[in-house]
């Protein structure tokens, strides 16, 4: 019945990487991530298996207060201030997941749930943002990655997941990431290529990110206008995208067990098995197609990673976001 499903997805659901820009207040945001969805057609179920994300996206009419001030830098004075919350839940499986049997050479089992609270901040006349984010929650069992997959997976009636008792410790996540990007070239308001950089330090993941994004097609500005009108001058949105990446990461707790696996000790001996080893270098490509229609987005990118783990090759994931007005839109900036 799986295989059945990624046909059916495609046809209702394309693109990713939609711009927030001024229009942004109270907006819904439902993002996945599945390795089962696939453009050629070669789904998996292993490594970075699935991630799924439920978000609000808004902007303030009031300034703001206490954390958000201390942690979230603005691009200016005049600045668009977009922010928002999210609540996502993540899991990583090896290869044979009917096994019940550890396996040295592949990923751990590993699943976490964390929220997300952060503000992206642009400037339409510089032509450049700041994203800055923090991430708070849990790793190990009491993310509940594994009874989330075995429930997914009775109702589709796939393969149940029999290796969930090896997975990594609990250990609390607290991390910051930081985002910066600028235009570098414009064609004729139809194609645009961006430059950024991030940054991610903390129990999750600590490393850093430089990417190059560029999309063609029937597009608004990527940072907006300075006049709303001509921000949002398409009400039709449809365009091509890629981008290429390269990330360095020195640790990457869904990889190496977390914080606290030294004190758990079933865990300290599926780390003494363990043959293979977390990569410190990757290299990715993201492409896909997205679509909008006044605020309404919906995407599809299809995105490919050199192996994160030693000896498992590189790996693809499929990824729709969809972004869903919750209100009408607004002029505010700030």
């Amino acid at each position: 019945m799986k295989k059945l499903l990624l046909p059916v997805i495609l046809c209702i659901t394309v693109a990713t990487h939609a711009q927030i820009t001024q229009n942004a207040a109270q907006l819904l945001r439902l993002y996945e991530d599945d390795d089962f969805f696939n453009v050629w057609g070669r789904g998996t179920d292993k490594g970075y298996s699935n991630g799924s994300s439920i978000g609000y996206v808004y902007m303030k009419k009031k300034p703001s207060v206490f954390i958000d001030n201390w942690l979230f830098p603005k691009a200016g004075k005049d600045a668009v201030n977009v922010f928002d919350w999210a609540l996502m839940q993540i899991m990583i499986t090896p290869n044979q997941i009917a096994d019940t049997s550890f396996h040295p050479e592949d990923y751990y089992y590993a699943g976490a749930l964390f929220a997300t609270h952060g503000l992206t901040s642009y400037d339409p006349v510089k032509k450049y943002s700041l994203r800055s984010e923090i991430v708070f929650g849990v790793l190990g069992p009491w993310s509940l990655a594994k009874e989330t997959q075995t429930l997914f997976h009775h109702i589709i009636n796939y393969q149940p997941p029999e290796g969930w008792e090896h997975q990594v410790p609990n250990s609390p996540l607290l991390n910051y990431n930081f985002t910066y990007e600028r235009m570098v070239w414009e064609y004729r308001r139809s194609g645009e290529v961006v430059a950024g950089v991030t940054g991610r330090a903390g129990t999750m993941i600590t490393g850093f990110t430089a990417q190059v994004y560029a999309r063609y097609g029937l597009i608004n500005p990527y940072f907006g206008d300075t006049n709303v009108q001509r921000a949002m001058r398409r009400k039709f949105q449809l365009y091509l995208m890629v981008r290429p990446q390269f990330t360095a990461v020195a640790y990457n707790a869904l990889l190496q067990g977390g914080i606290f696996r030294s004190r758990d000790t079933n865990f300290e001996e599926l780390e003494g098995k363990h043959t293979s080893h977390m990569r410190r270098f990757s290299i990715g490509l993201d492409y896909g197609i997205g679509i909008g229609i006044g605020r309404t987005s919906i995407c599809y990118t299809q995105q490919t990673r050199t192996a994160w783990m030693s000896g498992t090759g590189k790996h693809s994931v499929g990824n729709i976001t969809l972004l869903i007005p919750l209100s009408p839109s607004t002029n505010s900036s700030r």
